[in-house]
């Protein structure tokens, strides 16, 4: 039996409408005592209460307002698709509501604003991760820009990660003469994804991939890539792969940063190349050859999915390899 809100006053001891006031977002208006918000927050969630959103609106009535869901504020390749939808939002008059998960995994206060603005739907971006909490909202759409499919997206759309690494390959072995790689990522699982698209396309192109894990204990893919060519260094030259993948741009500056501290050079004495294109990778010192991924497509199919017109619910888009300097050598 599904449980309201009169039930949680019940449990708690307090009105109705005291309860509906503190799961809306509106106690500290009428000054709750932050110990009975607490409370009352606890005792929805061990009774499992599920806000219906469609509920909270009137009947035939719309907000124009998305729910943005972003993984992680730090990384560079979401701040730019936060900029996509934002403009995506204007043009198709539509305003946009941003929230963020904790370790990707959300809590009763993460949610509250998408109930308490009743949103139309909800983009979320990220690969992966604990989607259990859109059983909340399976009445209105729900989009994600990245991989897995999951039974409440109305769409996944990510870019086609063999088709990225094919040509990142392509390039390294035809124009570099590159013969053994290796590729730096982290533990996450958008990382091992594109980890097996890399195991592909290297096999595809001849090129030897060097086993080496993924780095765990790093607070970011810059440090992740700070930490990778530290175990490069610690190998010895004579050991070097002639190229190494970076699952982002930012573990590819992490990993150049290190190497020039050692007078190693990028690209002379190794060949480096980053994925997400983000601002950083044309003006690092050496310009970083990145992937670009279709942010503008991504976003404006997001928002097609939220108006109905997408019919497949996983889509996978075609980027474009931007070749710089980081990669440009030739081995022998």
């Amino acid at each position: 039996m599904k449980v309201t809100q009169k039930d949680i006053a019940e449990r708690v001891g307090s009105s109705t409408s005291l309860v509906s006031r503190v799961l809306s977002g509106q106690a500290h208006k009428i000054g709750v005592n932050p110990k009975k918000v607490e409370e009352i927050f606890r005792i929805a969630k061990e009774m499992n209460y599920i806000p219906n959103p469609s509920a909270l609106v009137l009947k035939g009535k719309k907000t124009r307002t998305l729910g943005l869901v972003v993984y992680d504020f730090c990384d560079p390749y979401f701040s730019m698709l936060i900029g996509d939808i934002q403009a995506m939002s204007h043009l198709r008059n539509y305003s946009t509501l941003l929230v963020g998960f904790l370790d990707r995994k959300p809590n009763d206060a993460d949610l509250m604003p998408l109930y308490k603005h009743c949103v139309d739907g909800i983009i979320v971006l990220g690969t992966g991760g604990d989607l259990s909490w859109t059983d909340s909202f399976r009445d209105i759409p729900v989009a994600r820009i990245g991989h897995v499919e999951h039974p409440n997206l109305a769409l996944s759309v990510g870019v086609d990660e063999d088709d990225a690494m094919r040509r990142i390959f392509a390039h390294l072995k035809n124009d570099s003469g590159v013969g053994r790689a290796a590729y730096a990522a982290r533990p996450l699982e958008a990382h091992q994804m594109r980890r097996k698209a890399v195991e592909r396309a290297a096999r595809e192109h001849g090129v030897e991939l060097e086993e080496c894990p993924a780095v765990a204990d790093a607070d970011s893919d810059f440090e992740v890539g700070v930490q990778f060519a530290e175990s490069l260094i610690a190998r010895g030259r004579a050991k070097f792969p002639q190229a190494v993948v970076c699952a982002t741009d930012s573990i590819a500056t992490g990993v150049i940063k290190r190497l020039h501290e050692s007078s190693i050079a990028v690209p002379d004495d190794i060949a480096v190349t980053g994925f997400d294109d983000i601002p950083a990778a044309a003006n690092y010192i050496p310009s970083i050859t990145s992937f670009r991924q279709p942010t503008r497509r991504f976003a404006q199919e997001c928002f097609d999915a939220m108006e109905g017109a997408i019919q497949s619910p996983t889509r996978a888009l075609k980027g474009e390899l931007i070749i710089r300097k980081s990669s440009m050598r030739q081995f022998k």
